[in-house]
């Protein structure tokens, strides 16, 4: 009897409970997902409203050193939006793996919201690129935008406001 159950165990078919709870991760993993991506544009924002403080105070003082001690706001924030991008990129191997359990096993095409969306915009569902340097830091979602917060701080720098 013991060795029946043990063999229903290993059993390749899959159970309505295994595709429940691959749903149900899936879906976990999604929000999840969501949710750093709203922290991150959170972190975006406030960068730019860093940003922005600078401007204005440079714009009042009219000191060329205020831009170039401010240009460490974008930086500040580049590296703590970095981070996020990095720990959200640890979820997509598995909502990828889910998604393929689901078409292989299931013979389901959906859900598949992070293979369509990489579809739509022609992005890879694996990431070439591993680590904190690529995934986070170098991820062009990330630095382009610091990287023109940074230019036009110290393009200002080099104007003299009367």
């Amino acid at each position: 009897m013991r060795e029946e159950a043990s063999t229903q165990g290993t059993n390749s078919t899959p159970t309505t409970f295994e595709q429940e709870l691959l749903k149900q991760e899936y879906f976990f993993l999604q929000a999840t997902i969501e949710d750093y991506s709203k922290q991150i544009w959170v972190i975006k924002a406030l960068g730019i409203t860093g940003t922005g403080a600078v401007v204005a105070f440079y714009l009042q003082q009219k000191q060329t050193i205020i831009p170039l001690l401010g240009s460490a706001i974008p930086i500040f924030f580049w590296i703590l939006e970095s981070q996020w991008k990095h720990f959200q990129r640890g979820f997509y191997p598995r909502v990828t793996e889910i998604e393929e359990i689901f078409l292989r096993n299931y013979k389901l095409c959906s859900p598949a919201i992070f293979g369509g969306w990489c579809c739509a915009f022609k992005r890879e569902t694996s990431s070439k690129r591993r680590g904190y340097l690529w995934d986070g830091l170098l991820n062009p979602s990330v630095f382009v935008s610091y990287i023109l917060e940074i230019g036009f701080l110290l393009g200002l720098s080099l104007i003299k406001i009367p």
